[in-house]
């Protein structure tokens, strides 16, 4: 992912043409703020090139592992795990809190899941809404008594729910802790098979998603200890892609959002996978081995955010031991999952991530640089202080120089406009790569899909990243002052069909 923002971007664009104007003799001295700018000229600049060069070298390494993930999933015959019995049986544990518009359709994605043995089971984590009456019209839910390990310390159960309509399913009343941790902390004390499923309650997955993550897992589980994959970004991820128009969305900020997910899922997350330090399993799909997260104490309810957290810790806790294991990313997409569609609510829900990223980075902050923690201390740790940690910072080192500039009237408008152009349409190169691994891995785009997200690329820096460069530094103010509450965006308006139960 590229860390700088427009504002980093315009401000370094500055110094580049002010660089070259100063040494062509083109601009007089500026006396005392001379010294200053050229100083601020160089710190850019070289943070950027790093940025870059960091982002390229990921995107090279991406592509081979795309490129294999590719031939083994043509290789293989999914059908065969599908019928087979001795296929390992997964618990998919689905937290709800208030998703009363999503709640049916979600479930009804999960059961339907093209997988031997698996279970369903639905954890209301104190829902104010009508999400426990949805799905308790829909598919004829009953109380029961259904044995629990309480392994892990949660809030209290009020009542646990079996539907009549299908056996696979269960659902969990609970009170809220207001922590996402929690529920699947519940979940984990009802899961009932070795392989767990983390995803999420406003998500809809795809009929092989688990065929094609269980698949890597079978490969070698003894060394395979957790699967993420991509997550598709939709305004409407209930609606079939040919009733949304593709995989291209509507609104403008959620096409920007889907170009962001595609270089966070293909350019990153493949050359984690590759390099051996995946930063973050997503909490939208995640496969773990039970034993492997109740040896690790389950999912920590003190972060603001359950997924980036428990990656680090199985981290730390098998790189301190000394033992084996991998967690890997496939490049297809098993997911779609809603993303905000107004501005509020993207700055709202980017703060926490940063805020989150930051809680995490901060608490694991002894492997950094740690040969102790091989290719995650000395690789993968760095990787996330100069491209998330450092860059909030950055960006608002620029725009102060860029001010300054201004008011010194150094800025040479036109040159400026120039450079700036030229290092959008760099940004965009990155962006296109991720389309192009994308496009090889699933040929899911149409061709028009394919020309307005290449149409878009350019344009991200000047439209999108504004707004993210005011959530990375309010979600840096949120981490200084201690802040850990989850806020949700809201949902986007939508006129909601009912679902038929099964």
């Amino acid at each position: 992912m590229i860390a700088g923002s427009a504002l980093v971007v315009a401000a370094v664009a500055f110094h580049s043409t002010l660089l070259s104007w100063r040494n062509a003799h083109l601009i007089p001295s500026s006396g005392w703020a001379e010294q200053p700018l050229w100083l601020a000229t160089f710190v850019c600049l070289g943070y950027l090139g790093l940025v870059y060069a960091i982002d390229l070298s990921l995107f090279l390494v991406a592509a081979v592992e795309n490129r294999m993930r590719i031939r083994e999933s043509r290789a293989e015959d999914t059908r065969t795990v599908a019928g087979s019995r001795f296929t390992i049986p997964v618990s998919v544990i689905v937290p709800m809190r208030n998703e009363e518009v999503l709640a049916a359709a979600v479930v009804e994605a999960l059961l339907d899941l093209e997988y031997p043995e698996c279970e369903i089971i639905v954890v209301n984590d104190g829902s104010t809404d009508g999400t426990l009456d949805v799905l308790r019209e829909a598919y004829d839910l009953e109380p029961f008594e259904r044995f629990t390990r309480r392994v892990f310390e949660t809030e209290v159960v009020h009542a646990v729910y079996r539907s009549s309509t299908s056996s696979r399913l269960a659902v969990i009343d609970k009170a809220s802790r207001g922590s996402k941790a929690d529920a699947l902390n519940c979940g984990l004390n009802y899961a009932r098979y070795r392989y767990v499923c983390c995803v999420d309650g406003d998500t809809i997955y795809e009929r092989d998603a688990l065929l094609r993550s269980m698949r890597l897992v079978q490969s070698d589980p003894a060394m395979i200890i957790g699967v993420t994959s991509q997550i598709v970004v939709a305004a409407h991820p209930e609606r079939s892609y040919a009733q949304s128009g593709g995989l291209v969305q509507a609104s403008l900020i959620q096409n920007f959002q889907h170009i962001e997910y595609l270089r966070a899922f293909l350019n990153d997350r493949l050359a984690w996978s590759r390099l051996g330090f995946m930063l973050c399993a997503s909490g939208a799909f995640a496969v773990y081995r039970r034993d492997v997260i109740d040896e690790v104490g389950g999912f920590s309810r003190d972060f603001t955010c359950e997924d980036i957290e428990l990656t680090f810790r199985v981290h730390e806790l098998f790189l301190r031991e000394g033992r084996p294991y991998r967690i890997v990313a496939m490049p297809e997409p098993v997911a779609r999952t809603e993303g905000p569609d107004r501005v509020s609510s993207l700055i709202s829900q980017r703060a926490r991530w940063q805020r989150v990223m930051l809680e995490t980075t901060w608490h694991y902050r002894r492997m950094f640089l740690n040969p102790r923690y091989g290719r995650f201390g000395l690789l993968g740790m760095p990787f996330l202080v100069v491209s998330e940690v450092i860059a909030p910072f950055m960006e608002f080192f620029a725009l102060f120089t860029l001010a300054t500039a201004v008011l010194l009237g150094f800025v040479p408008w036109i040159e400026w406009v120039l450079v700036l152009g030229v290092m959008s349409f760099a940004n965009a190169g990155l962006t296109v790569a991720a389309i192009r691994l994308e496009d090889v891995g699933t040929r899911s785009y149409r061709l028009r899909d394919l020309v307005w997200l290449i149409v878009l690329a350019p344009l991200e820096i000047a439209v999108y990243r504004p707004p993210l460069f005011w959530a990375h530094l309010r979600g840096t103010i949120e981490f200084m002052r201690g802040k850990k509450h989850w806020e949700r965006f809201e949902r986007n308006d939508r006129n909601p069909s009912p679902l038929t139960a099964r």
